[in-house]
C-alpha cells in the first residue's frame, strides 16, 4: 500500500491511501497518529480533548473568508454549531465572527440556545467528539471544495 501525506494549505493536509485521498486538518491527523500508535502500544500517547480540538477549529474559522464561513454555517447542524459555541465559550472573537456572519435569526436563536440549553452540567465528551467530528467533515469537504479559504 502506498501512502502519502502534502499539506495542501496550513493546517490542512491531504492523506492518501493508494488512489484514495482523504482531506484532514492537524487536529485529525494527529488524531488518525495517534490511535494507530495506541492500537500498535496501547496507553503509550495522550489523546487530544475535545476543547482543544475546538480551540483548534475555531482559529482556523476565525482566519476563513466571509464567504467560506457562511457556506460553512449553512452547511453545519445548528446542534452541532451550539456545542462548539459552548466549547469555545471564552472565545469572544470567534463568536463575533461567527455571528456576523449568520442571518440574524440563526444569531437569535443560537445564542438564546446557548443561554438556556448548558445550564445544567457538563456535555458527554462522546457528544462532544462526535459534533466536533461531524463539523470537521464539514470544514475539510468546503476546504477541499475550496470554498472555505483565508480570509484576505
Amino acid at each position: 500500500m502506498k501512502i502519502s501525506v502534502k499539506q495542501t494549505q496550513h493546517g490542512i493536509f491531504s492523506v492518501a491511501f493508494d488512489d484514495v485521498a482523504h482531506t484532514l486538518t492537524t487536529s485529525e491527523l494527529k488524531r488518525m497518529l495517534m490511535a494507530a500508535v495506541k492500537a500498535l502500544s496501547p496507553g503509550a500517547v495522550p489523546t487530544i480533548s475535545p476543547d482543544d480540538e475546538a480551540r483548534e477549529l475555531g482559529e482556523r474559522l476565525k482566519s476563513a473568508s466571509p464567504p467560506g464561513l457562511q457556506r460553512f454555517l449553512m452547511s453545519v447542524r445548528d446542534d452541532d454549531l451550539l456545542l462548539l459555541l459552548k466549547l469555545t465559550g471564552d472565545d469572544q472573537d470567534l463568536h463575533a465572527t461567527l455571528f456576523a456572519n449568520m442571518s440574524q435569526h440563526k444569531h437569535t436563536m443560537l445564542a438564546e440556545d446557548l443561554q438556556y440549553r448548558f445550564h445544567d452540567g457538563e456535555i458527554p465528551a462522546d457528544a462532544q467528539e462526535d459534533a466536533l467530528h461531524r463539523i470537521l467533515q464539514v470544514a475539510n469537504q468546503l476546504a477541499h471544495e475550496g470554498a472555505f479559504g483565508q480570509a484576505d
